[in-house]
């Protein structure tokens, strides 16, 4: 994965605006991923936040003209984060409670929220990281390009925050 390069998105949000559809597929080969890690920060769900990413492209086309010069990355990701926060407060509880459910799923939502747990307790990069890795296939070569460290150190945070989330797990 190649950094992310501002000027290279600017241009996709200005053509986005002046309705050429093939620079909206730029604009998320460009920040898919960052826009889905953005979301799932936020959600703490993948499939929600694959929702959030449809949800943030589809809103960049609509309200790619209300976008000035600056930093386009970042307008990118604050349309990503509204987007997942209003998947967030729209959000309904995954499985009915009927008596024949309701310890499976109380288990189930439990085990969840000691999971996100874990995961709420690393950096926002080490984070990241794991959520790169484990949800979205990356390598740790992608990973240490996209944060400008070395493969051994990707390696190394991502073990690291593993085991920080494996004892905060295993405590609770």
């Amino acid at each position: 994965m190649k950094k992310i390069n501002d000027e290279a998105c600017k241009k996709a949000l200005l053509k986005t605006a002046e309705g050429d559809g093939s620079a909206l597929s730029d604009l998320y080969d460009m920040m898919g991923k960052t826009v889905l890690f953005t979301a799932y920060s936020v959600l703490g769900n993948y499939q929600d936040a694959e929702d959030a990413v449809q949800n943030t492209f589809y809103e960049i086309l609509k309200c790619a003209k209300n976008y000035s010069s600056g930093d386009a990355r970042a307008w990118v990701v604050s349309v990503a984060k509204r987007q997942a926060l209003k998947i967030l407060r729209d959000r309904r509880p995954v499985c009915e409670l009927d008596d024949a459910d309701t310890e499976y799923c109380e288990t189930d939502h439990a085990e969840r929220l000691t999971l996100l747990d874990a995961l709420d307790r690393l950096s926002p990069t080490d984070k990241r990281i794991v959520t790169a890795h484990v949800l979205c296939g990356q390598t740790f070569s992608e990973i240490a390009n996209e944060f400008d460290i070395s493969d051994d150190a990707a390696q190394k945070r991502y073990r690291r925050a593993i085991e920080k989330m494996k004892r905060y797990y295993e405590g609770n």
